[in-house]
């Protein structure tokens, strides 16, 4: 881009007062030195004021209403965002730690289980086989005895 087209498209800044000290004494000079450079900014300042003579459009009421409700509106994000504040989440969070401390102290360790002894965990571990020895009719734990001995007593040929 040549110096001139530079010039040309600083005119617009030079016009708005967009220039700074240095650029505006150098297009000003240009302006002095170039007739067609000056008849372009001539021209530029003549539609400004042109442009700035129309009648403005006016919005109806309606309008008016329709586009201020439309900004008063919240999107879903936003709402969300403005449920989750802390005056609404102290007391939820208030809440959880409490139940967490109350699930933590009330809950029973296990010292507090009655101890399991041999027996007992024998039978929970065998309880299929003692409900079909209790089908045989045995009655006692002696009997017990008797059919887990019952292989030795099989009679070899």
């Amino acid at each position: 881009m040549s110096t001139r087209d530079e010039l040309a498209a600083n005119l617009t800044a030079y016009i708005d007062g967009e220039l700074s000290e240095l650029e505006t004494k150098r297009l000003e000079e240009a302006l002095k030195a170039d007739p067609e450079l000056a008849a372009l900014e001539r021209t530029m300042r003549a539609t400004l004021q042109a442009v700035g003579r129309l009648p403005h459009p006016e919005a109806s009421q309606a309008l008016r209403r329709a586009v201020l409700s439309r900004l008063d509106e919240k999107t879903p994000f936003e709402k969300l965002r403005a449920f989750f504040t802390l005056p609404r989440l102290a007391p939820a969070v208030g809440l959880a730690a409490a139940a967490a401390v109350a699930v933590v102290v009330l809950k029973p360790g296990r010292a507090d289980r009655p101890a399991l002894d041999a027996e007992t965990l024998f039978v929970a571990q065998n309880m299929e086989v003692l409900e079909d020895l209790d089908v045989i009719g045995l009655e006692t734990p002696d009997d017990l005895d008797v059919v887990a001995s019952l292989h030795e007593l099989e009679a070899t040929p």
